[in-house]
């Protein structure tokens, strides 16, 4: 399942080589966390200014060529539509599994300060009133954010891998946290 609704945003691998060529102020992962943080603050945050944290200049997001600014925009997008499903279908942009276990650390790494930095540009910040549980995933994230990933080898994959789902999971118990109250309720019946 994390592959095809990975591949559905577009791919890390492309997706990196667009935003190199762009001269973004981050790589994927981080991209994709910044989007993550803001959208789980409020689902109808604006495109534009996501872009605005991803480039220096007007004059960089105006010279992105058109198709490259609808993959940015499916990217944006597809997050949204996978943050508000039903079934919490929702992953990580991360390099694929079969890319060296340090060169995903350090993106998971990249990819917990990107969301991080997402909720503080949304304007939520340490006057909060969060949870308990909540307030220790976003430590915990904080933590995940300072990894050193050249002290990781390929024994260390399920560590990996507990932690990749651990940051999957605690994005979904902040945004049932951060979005308004119902907004996730399955008590109340649906009217069609």
């Amino acid at each position: 399942m994390r592959g095809i609704e990975v591949e559905r945003l577009g791919g890390h691998e492309n997706l990196q080589l667009l935003l190199e060529e762009n001269d973004a102020n981050m790589g994927v992962s981080e991209t994709h966390g910044l989007a993550v943080g803001m959208l789980c603050v409020r689902f109808d945050a604006q495109f534009s200014r996501w872009l605005t944290a991803l480039f220096d200049t007007d004059e960089q997001i105006d010279s992105i060529a058109d198709d490259n600014k609808q993959s940015l925009m499916d990217l944006f997008q597809g997050t949204r539509e996978l943050l508000e499903a039903d079934e919490f279908i929702f992953d990580l942009l991360l390099p694929d599994d079969d890319e060296c276990i340090s060169v995903r650390a350090s993106a998971l790494s990249e990819w917990c300060q990107g969301f991080l930095y997402g909720i503080a540009y949304m304007g939520v910040g340490d006057d909060k009133d969060w949870e308990e549980g909540s307030r220790s995933i976003l430590r915990d994230l904080m933590e995940i954010s300072r990894l050193d990933s050249d002290n990781t080898d390929d024994t260390d994959e399920q560590a990996f891998m507990e932690l990749h789902e651990y940051v999957r999971v605690g994005v979904h118990m902040l945004l049932l946290e951060l979005q308004p109250s119902g907004e996730y309720d399955d008590d109340e019946p649906t009217i069609h």
